[in-house]
């Protein structure tokens, strides 16, 4: 009973297409770096599980049946072992792509999303992108490419993009950049939301509290702070309490 409302509801909250797929699981597809693929690790690398999985355990609790999709299927050099939740295994499906760029997973994109279909789906990107250092219009642009690639698998797709986490330059610049993007593509069909990941983040590894493994990539902290922030900016439109 409790999924089955949850899916009533995300049938209101995405309009038509919610219909389509009331009885079925929200399809969610998380693009992006290393940060959203993981990694198996081994040796002096330690392993990061990627907020996917925090965020799919989220959608468990909440009783939201949930896919997760993608043309990639492990973590970089392997993947790291996901524990089951609630009695269900999690599906490593994603498009993370380790040390990309952001137009260089949007050229992949263009074949990889017609292997799936989703209705939400989680961009974060932007670390690996050179140029960056002297323009954001590179990885701007690159970013709206995908949003029209998203668009051409699922017309009412639900966007999210996730901001930069780190707190040099230009991460907080391109962050502002990303939010005016997002309100630049929104539509009513297909909202484009942005989310905002710095709040609290401590990204030096050897300071209490910290977020990630090595500055960059995050560890279970890191990976709850993601999740949480994604989660909370969706319920809303999912209606989830």
């Amino acid at each position: 009973m409790k999924i089955a409302m949850a899916c009533m509801l995300a049938c209101v909250a995405f309009g038509s297409i919610g219909c389509a797929w009331a009885a079925e699981p929200l399809r969610v597809v998380c693009i992006g770096d290393s940060i959203t693929q993981g990694r198996k690790g081994g040796g002096k690398a330690a392993p990061t599980l990627s907020y996917r999985y925090p965020l799919w355990k989220k959608f468990v609790d909440a009783g939201v049946a949930v896919e997760f999709v993608g043309a990639r299927k492990t973590g970089f050099e392997g993947s790291p072992e996901y524990p089951d939740h609630g009695g269900k295994p999690f599906v490593n499906d994603h498009e993370g792509y380790w040390g990309w760029t952001t137009q260089a997973v949007s050229d992949a994109l263009k074949e990889s999303s017609k292997t799936w279909k989703a209705d939400l789906a989680i961009v974060m990107l932007g670390t690996n992108d050179k140029e960056k250092e002297k323009s954001l219009e590179p990885t701007l642009k690159a970013m709206e490419e995908i949003v029209a690639t998203l668009r051409a698998n699922h017309p009412k797709m639900t966007i999210v993009i996730g901001q930069p986490f780190q707190e040099w330059k230009p991460f907080p610049e391109l962050g502002k950049a990303y939010a005016e993007l997002a309100g630049k593509l929104t539509t009513a069909d297909s909202p484009v939301l942005s989310a905002v990941t710095s709040g609290g983040w401590v990204s030096k590894p050897d300071l209490p509290g910290t977020c990630t493994v090595d500055w960059v990539h995050p560890n279970a902290v890191g990976d709850e702070k993601l999740a949480t922030v994604f989660f909370e900016l969706l319920k809303p439109v999912l209606k989830i309490k």
